[in-house]
């Protein structure tokens, strides 16, 4: 994957555009897929959202090894245009790991899972130069509307609300798994782009009490609405997600009646790790 970006980033502008509200993107479905489990319904935010600004993200530092490491893709650099406060989107500098192995702890770890447009879905590409991962679809949009509620394609047209649907493998893949390691997702970035603008929704695993999927874990299928009318205004061009390689190897799991309220968190894999 080559380096897009080759002028100054200087030509985008740092402009915020109508604050993003973490409402705009919600959780109202769950489901835990071990062939038993049934839909459970949910009503939960984003954890966090960034934006909107001005800009063309589709043209941002696209990562290269795509594994997290430092100065990797553009979520992974610091204060990048000076749309965030810290070493990656969504990171602080407690969070930062040594995934590249050179001994400092300074990688944020996100990782481009892939990009849905009006062309159809590109996969991101995971390499260590040995191994080798491409990403596939996870999310899916439908029932798009526009503004006065009438129904349009999801992307190129006038859609500025919708549903998505996140279906993952009932298991994490095992190729993936060999190169970020046992521990999957704890975070996602979602980033919605309409017009010359675009916003960031966060969704935080951790900062629920809840841990990253395990190797041989059961992962979760989610069913959620968006609404970039207020935030964005302009029909839906692209959709784009990252992932967060984990921070935090362990957290107490709450009790069954506060997690089921607690299942907000997020749109990738996760599950909770059997207890000693």
């Amino acid at each position: 994957m080559t380096l897009l970006v080759t002028t100054s980033l200087n030509v985008y502008a740092k402009k915020l555009i109508n604050e993003c509200q973490t409402i705009d993107v919600q959780i109202n479905t769950i489901k835990l897929l071990d062939g038993v489990s049934v839909e459970m319904p949910l009503v939960a935010n984003a954890s966090d959202c960034l934006g909107a600004f001005e800009g063309n993200n589709s043209a941002f530092d696209k990562p290269i090894q795509n594994l997290g490491y430092d100065e990797d893709g553009w979520l992974n650099k610091e204060d990048y245009n000076a749309w965030w406060d810290g070493p990656g989107a969504f990171v602080n500098d407690v969070d930062l790991l040594d995934l590249d192995g050179d001994g400092a702890e300074d990688d944020p770890g996100w990782i481009l899972v892939g990009k849905e447009e009006q062309s159809g879905f590109e996969g991101g590409v995971s390499s260590d130069g040995t191994l080798t991962y491409n990403h596939e679809q996870l999310v899916t949009l439908n029932h798009c509307k526009t503004g006065d509620e009438d129904n349009t394609s999801c992307f190129g047209g006038e859609a500025v609300k919708g549903q998505w649907v996140y279906t993952p493998p009932a298991q994490n893949p095992t190729g993936l798994l060999d190169l970020v390691g046992g521990d999957f997702f704890d975070q996602v970035a979602i980033i919605f782009k309409a017009g010359n603008a675009f916003a960031i929704y966060n969704f935080n695993v951790i900062d629920l009490g809840l841990d990253p999927t395990l190797a041989g874990d059961y992962n979760f299928a989610f069913t959620g609405t968006w609404d970039i009318s207020e935030t964005l205004g302009s029909g839906l061009s692209n959709l784009s997600f990252w992932a967060k390689d984990p921070s935090v190897p362990s957290v107490q799991v709450p009790e069954p009646a506060t997690l089921i309220l607690m299942m907000m968190s997020g749109l990738f894999c996760f599950n909770r790790r059997n207890k000693a």
